[in-house]
């Protein structure tokens, strides 16, 4: 019941304009096929104004949060997937967004995922973590004595300098499935354009957004 109470707080934020946490992809005509991946309960999906006929696909692993999606929006493919492996043949997709959920995934594996899904000339839109929220996290763990977060916090902190750094990461110690990371404008426009991307650009501006495009 929580998570649900979670999932139906960041929708009325979501519908919400003007609400200074929504922010929402620039969706156009010609982005037919679009997938959002870590959708949770398809929050972004349901707040898009979509073209009709439009195919919208959300993917995660939540299957709870999956469910609660299919109740509340019938019209939404829904998916229990990882990005790193995405269900999908190659070049089947116009546009793939997703909103603050790929630093919590392994990285550069979701990248080629998504290029190898999109078609020639679509569109990538992803909202990211900038290593001052890691810091804040880490401060506040720390301050309130939460060793076990704080260890966590540690551990997204040395995986994000590396990851931007060097274009390596490594997932948390004992949890093979786990990786969290922040990301920079440099380290993800290098992680782009070594996915195949192309006219990739990225800016922080009340968000941390990157945009960027599969080369033709």
């Amino acid at each position: 019941m929580e998570l649900d109470n979670y999932h139906l707080d960041e929708l009325r934020i979501a519908k919400t304009a003007g609400h200074p946490q929504r922010i929402l992809p620039p969706i156009t005509k010609a982005h037919r096929k679009v997938l959002d991946i870590g959708c949770g309960a398809g929050q972004s999906l349901m707040a898009t104004n979509f073209e009709p006929g439009t195919t919208v696909i959300g993917v995660d692993v939540d299957k709870s949060a999956l469910t609660l999606g299919r109740q509340l929006d019938k019209n939404i493919s829904f998916v229990c997937a990882r990005a790193e492996c995405l269900p999908f043949q190659p070049e089947r997709l116009d546009f793939v967004f997703s909103r603050v959920a790929l630093p919590y995934m392994n990285v550069r594996e979701t990248l080629f995922e998504i290029r190898r899904v999109l078609k020639r000339g679509g569109t990538l839109w992803l909202v990211l973590h900038p290593y001052s929220i890691v810091l804040k996290e880490l401060v506040q763990s720390i301050s309130h004595l939460k060793i076990k977060r704080a260890a966590v916090c540690l551990y997204v902190f040395t995986n994000g300098a590396v990851l931007n750094l060097l274009g390596r990461e490594f997932h948390l110690p004992f949890r093979k499935d786990y990786y969290e990371s922040f990301q920079t404008i440099k380290g993800i426009s290098r992680l782009l354009r070594k996915a195949g991307f192309e006219e990739i650009k990225a800016e922080r501006n009340g968000f941390f957004v990157a945009t960027a495009r599969k080369a033709q």
